[in-house]
């Protein structure tokens, strides 16, 4: 995944961010996987990637309410936690704009 141009390097994050669940047989879970929420509105997830070739690697996936079209790119993969929820926060708000919900 490429950086964007406007995405600033220690960029303010606008939606609310929760451990998306602790995982009993992984006592670090709770630092490596966040579900980001606008109200009730799930808006996406990031999570470390523990192996493979992505190792150490944040991805990301860009969620939201039940819409008739997605946009692309909707998920990828970003070097710290706080790129990849900006990246999940981006992805919602432009989401949000093509089907002009507020």
């Amino acid at each position: 995944m490429t950086e964007k141009a406007d995405a600033p390097a220690a960029a303010a994050l606008r939606y609310k961010w929760r451990v998306t669940w602790p995982n009993p047989e992984d006592a670090d879970s709770h630092k490596t996987d966040f579900c980001g929420w606008d109200g009730k509105i799930r808006i996406g997830r990031i999570r470390l990637e523990p192996g493979g070739p992505v190792k150490g690697l944040w991805q990301w996936s860009g969620q939201g309410p039940e819409v008739r079209q997605r946009l692309l790119p909707h998920q990828g993969y970003e070097k710290t936690a706080r790129k990849a929820a900006w990246m999940v926060e981006d992805y919602y708000d432009r989401l949000m704009a093509h089907h002009r919900i507020d």
